[in-house]
């Protein structure tokens, strides 16, 4: 695994797999799978990354809270009616329908079945506190 995390470290400085690009977060995902229940003390340099994050993040929250009053306003100004048109822009709320299975309730009443066709995933969950 060392020549591959060389070789993606090189391709990192070359920009070929940047940060934040989808093969660089199928690369972290697939080279740090098995992780070590232990604790790493970063860098003092790394607390700037880690306050622009919670800046980054305050800013989403801000901005994801007034794109979700629009579409509610939009909502609300389409009423009963499907599509809507304002100028060259078309909005559509359409029903969708949905087939999902209960699982808890096959669980329940059919746990050999739920038991059977069942499947145990693993990943790593990232969280910043």
């Amino acid at each position: 695994m060392g020549m591959i995390k060389n070789f993606f470290n090189k391709s990192i400085e070359d920009n070929k797999y940047p940060f934040g690009s989808k093969e660089c977060a199928s690369f972290l995902r697939e080279a740090y799978k098995n992780s070590i229940d232990e604790t790493i003390i970063l860098t003092e340099d790394i607390y700037e990354k880690l306050q622009r994050y919670d800046e980054i993040n305050e800013t989403l929250g801000k901005l994801d809270l007034e794109k979700k009053t629009i579409e509610h306003f939009l909502q609300n100004e389409m009423k009963e009616y499907e599509t809507a048109f304002c100028k060259e822009r078309k909005i559509t709320w359409k029903p969708v329908q949905k087939n999902t299975l209960d699982t808890k309730s096959i669980k329940k009443y059919e746990p050999e079945i739920a038991s059977k066709y069942s499947k145990i995933s693993s990943t790593r969950m990232f969280k910043i506190y």
